[in-house]
């Protein structure tokens, strides 16, 4: 974690040392009046300029040295200023100062420029030559070249207007009686001005790199750095051609607008930049709750998902803000006619930003060149037709995998992959079992998040291999931790909001009103997950369905089945089994949930349910699989031992349960380890078939 330690303290290293000096002028022991200290300028050098108001009524400036932690006077103006902005030329002997004057009052009867830049000489104290009078606030910034400054006769000064143009003063020095630096020729000062930026929107001046950055409009917008070097030249480095709207500037303010347009952008500028807020993700997430009616344009489940889980992996790397999804409108052809509806926005699913270096970037090193690879990488990422990852493009996969009858052979790699996530998982959220997740083996879903994992990985090392394979697997694993966090937090929510507790997992009793709302929360959760193919966390699909049994009608809910939109598990039909009790509507609910499970786990289901039908079952598949060994073994005698209970007057029966007895006595039992099935037990599950058959028992 990145650690900031305090290196300046305007209290501590300036207002303290004001006081006292203030406390020598007035020849008082202390000084409590207030000097109103203001911070100006922070220069190249870590300098800091500030300005104070003095004891006599007048106004001074100062200057802090961080190295020799001392502070130095500059210079005083006799009255009361206003001072704007303030730089010092690395040599100190020119001061440029922009003053805020008040037009207003009597004593102002004529004509006055609301702001006023000056020139001041201070190596010593001499002339102040007026730069310029205008009606528009000014920012003064001297250029710092690295030379020796006892030969340095000239300083650079850039002035920035708010009339939208920066102008570059030459400034030519000469010495008098060896030591005192003036301006040379000061009435010829305003002849070496070199217009630098024209009608600019946006400005910012980097004092570190000694750049400046600026955004144009003519045609189109224009990014442009300009970089200037020791010997006060200067060039474009970099030019970069903005897709905005016409009115990207214009203040738009709709406090009352419920267009889908202003949702959309006021979910995203929340979830984006809102940071770690726990208690605004959870308004979220109750706003979510309350109004589960989709959009026309959008999915509000699906932005939320996206958009938080690109504001958190965009923290760990900021590589990332051009590959991972942000929201599902990149998952549509075309962008919605509404969402293009919100003045100053421009909403694309392409990337736009078409960059060019110019002069001598490739010279400069440290923050300028890891910006000068950024926007490399960002041309590299306009040259293909799709470097964001679209989570909708895993569909061929996991429907090949579902579809397939035997485990892949990549199954042993994919385990590895949601082993690692679910570790993750469990360490952020080990106490919270509120809502029952993660405690079950879903092989299905574990298989999906597997996937997820390696094809995220994939599309990384793809268009980001400068991250290194170490770095992107746990960009990847964090991030489909996160997602199966968050699906966790906002059923966690749903449940405390409705407040539910333990008994909503019996089946055996009616839902109401709060089981209907986290139902259909948890169907729209599927709904939205699902268009966007993203897994789910272990444990959601049997969560569903009990809250599915318990609010539809038994009809409905086959029909959720039949229709994809409910995905049994073991661990449901099982509870399902053992819990509802063979009730005729029940045993119908049970019959017709055996019909639609896979043989493997409908044989499983059948040893749990204690039912005459899942008896014969049993007892059909125990016969099946001893007589397929019986005749395998082509030297097998019987030998007609008695055996207690056996019936001789039913001989088909006597003679089946006879044989079964002599093969068991020679064959491991195959149901030994899970039931208690053996030759007694087919006999009893024949006589109760045929009984019923008779119609002299029920079932």
């Amino acid at each position: 974690m990145l650690k900031l330690k305090k290196k300046f303290d305007l209290q501590r290293d300036v207002v303290s040392d004001i006081l006292r000096k203030e406390a020598s002028v007035c020849r008082v022991k202390e000084y409590s009046e207030d000097v109103d200290t203001r911070i100006l300028n922070t220069e190249r050098d870590g300098s800091v300029l500030y300005s104070w108001k003095g004891a006599t009524g007048t106004t001074r400036i100062g200057k802090y040295d961080p190295n020799t932690k001392q502070n130095k006077l500059l210079y005083t103006f006799d009255k009361q200023v206003c001072v704007s902005s303030c730089s010092l030329n690395k040599e100190e002997t020119l001061l440029a100062v922009s003053l805020a004057q008040n037009t207003s009052g009597q004593e102002h009867l004529k004509p006055i420029s609301k702001c006023l830049t000056l020139l001041i000489e201070i190596h010593p104290i001499n002339n102040t030559k007026v730069l310029k009078a205008v009606d528009c606030r000014v920012k003064v910034q001297f250029l710092h070249q690295e030379t020796d400054w006892k030969s340095v006769l000239e300083s650079h000064l850039l002035l920035f207007t708010e009339d939208g143009y920066v102008d570059l003063y030459h400034v030519l020095l000469s010495k008098q009686e060896g030591y005192r630096v003036v301006i040379s020729n000061p009435e010829r000062l305003s002849r070496t001005a070199e217009r630098i930026v024209e009608d600019f929107c946006w400005v910012q001046w980097d004092g570190h790199t000694q750049r400046l950055y600026c955004l144009t409009r003519k045609d189109k917008f224009l990014m442009r750095c300009v970089q200037f070097y020791s010997n006060h030249s200067c060039d474009t480095v970099l030019e970069l051609v903005l897709e905005l709207p016409a009115n990207a500037f214009r203040t738009v303010r709709c406090p009352s607008s419920r267009t889908e347009s202003h949702r959309l952008a006021a979910l995203h500028c929340l979830l984006v930049f809102m940071g770690d807020d726990p208690k605004l993700e959870l308004k979220i997430i109750e706003w979510l709750c309350d109004n589960m009616n989709t959009f026309e344009s959008f999915d509000q489940i699906q932005e939320f998902i996206l958009a938080s889980l690109f504001r958190i992996s965009y923290k760990k790397s900021l590589s990332l803000d051009k590959v991972l999804p942000y929201s599902s409108v990149l998952e549509k052809k075309e962008v919605s006619a509404c969402l293009l509806e919100l003045p100053g926005v421009f909403c694309t699913t392409e990337l736009r930003i078409e960059p060019d270096f110019k002069g001598k970037a490739g010279r400069l090193q440290g923050f300028w060149s890891e910006l000068q690879w950024n926007t490399e990488r960002t041309k590299c990422l306009n040259a293909v037709s799709n470097p964001r990852y679209r989570t909708s493009h895993i569909q061929a996969d996991w429907d090949k995998l579902r579809s397939e009858s035997k485990p892949s052979s990549h199954v042993n790699h994919w385990e590895e992959n949601t082993k690692k996530v679910l570790s993750m998982v469990d360490t952020w959220c080990h106490d919270k079992k509120l809502v029952p997740l993660f405690q079950e083996d879903d092989h299905q879903q574990s298989a999906f998040i597997g996937l997820t994992v390696d094809k995220l990985r994939e599309h990384l090392n793809r268009y980001l291999p400068q991250l290194g394979k170490k770095k992107i697997d746990s960009l990847v694993v964090n991030y489909v931790a996160k997602l199966l966090e968050l699906i966790r937090h906002m059923l966690e929510s749903a449940w405390l909001k409705n407040k539910l507790g333990p008994h909503v997992l019996c089946l055996a009793t009616k839902s109401g009103p709060a089981e209907w709302g986290v139902f259909h929360f948890m169907l729209r959760i599927l709904e939205s997950t699902r268009s966007l193919c993203l897994p789910l966390p272990p444990g959601y699909h049997t969560l569903f369905a009990v809250f599915a049994v318990r609010c539809l009608p038994h009809q409905t809910f086959l029909q959720y089945i039949d229709h994809g939109f409910l995905q049994l598990t073991e661990t449901f039909v099982s509870r399902l089994m053992t819990d509802l009790d063979n009730s005729e509507a029940n045993e119908r609910l049970k019959f017709s949930l055996l019909k639609r499970l896979p043989e493997p786990m409908e044989q499983r289901i059948y040893h749990m349910w204690d039912h005459p039908v899942s008896s014969a079952s049993i007892s059909r598949d125990y016969v099946k699989t001893l007589l397929e060994k019986h005749s395998k073994n082509k030297g097998f005698v019987f030998t007609g031992r008695d055996k207690p209970g056996f019936q001789p007057e039913f001989l088909p029966l006597t003679y089946l349960a006879k044989l079964l007895s002599d093969i068991e006595s020679q064959a491991l039992n195959p149901f030994e380890e899970k039931e208690n099935v053996d030759a007694r037990f087919v006999e009893e599950s024949a006589l109760m078939q045929t009984l019923i058959q008779l119609g002299f028992e029920e079932k």
